[in-house]
């Protein structure tokens, strides 16, 4: 059922009230007290929303017994450790170094995890529109989109070329996740998760498609983005290139130096 009428519908207003949100923000949040608390309440307003399903099968639905999803106590999946990490650098003191780079694993790869999750929704194409739970896998990952582009909009990240670190440090967290969950599964003798597809390709069609590729390919990606913008703002003595041939000439001059010496 991807991209029947109403997909289409949905992804259509959600991007307009998605760059409507995030214009509004830029222009009328200028302290910094303010941008942590709205960038707090995308985070949280997610894992409400990720939860949510639980109430309505209780108070909606009157199931006395409502069904607890895989995801909401098992991060088997990129977009599961996404949500998480911004709850967590939206509350974390943004001068740390682990932050910096999850902040900005955020702003690139927390984006493309949102905008799958949106464009390729495994629920809504099993369910569409007719069940809670396909509608509010929708609006987690458009709240959480939302809360990754704010990281840019709001100036807590800068991408630059530098920024292909976050994005090293976030595929080594999904990695280190992945296997965590894979081996928890298998020591209590329970169906494979695959997740982070570290035991199975993602596309049956795409075999050359797996965990590794994704990960360089995502790398590259990132690198090239950091590139064009550095290209298109910043001066030519601040960008990656020059700033590694002064470091280098700097290194030849002291060692110069040292031999004169």
């Amino acid at each position: 059922m991807l991209f029947d009428l109403y997909h289409i519908l949905y992804m259509v207003i959600s991007g307009l009230l998605t760059a409507g949100i995030l214009i509004l923000a830029a222009f009328l949040i200028k302290k910094q007290k303010t941008k942590d608390l709205f960038l707090k309440f995308w985070a949280i307003i997610t894992v409400v929303i990720h939860f949510s399903s639980i109430y309505y099968d209780y108070f909606i639905l009157k199931n006395s017994n409502p069904e607890l999803e895989l995801s909401m106590f098992m991060p088997a999946f990129a977009c599961n450790v996404c949500m998480w990490m911004l709850v967590i650098v939206a509350f974390a003191r943004k001068d740390n170094k682990l932050i910096k780079l999850a902040s900005t694993f955020l702003a690139l790869g927390g984006i493309v995890c949102a905008v799958v999750g949106i464009l390729l929704n495994e629920t809504y194409d099993s369910d569409g529109m007719t069940t809670y739970d396909s509608i509010k896998g929708l609006l987690s990952h458009s709240t959480m989109l939302v809360g990754c582009i704010y990281l840019i909009v709001g100036k807590y990240v800068k991408i630059r070329v530098n920024s292909v670190l976050g994005v090293v440090f976030g595929l080594c967290v999904l990695l280190v996740d992945g296997l965590i969950i894979n081996l928890t599964v298998k020591l209590f003798g329970l169906p494979s998760l695959n997740s982070m597809y570290l035991e199975s390709i993602p596309f049956e069609k795409i075999p050359w498609l797996n965990t590794l590729t994704i990960g360089i390919i995502g790398v590259v990606v990132a690198f090239i983005i950091g590139v064009i913008v550095e290209f298109v703002f910043l001066k030519k003595e601040e960008r990656w290139y020059t700033k590694i041939k002064k470091h280098f000439t700097r290194e030849e001059e002291i060692s110069l130096k040292g031999e004169n010496k």
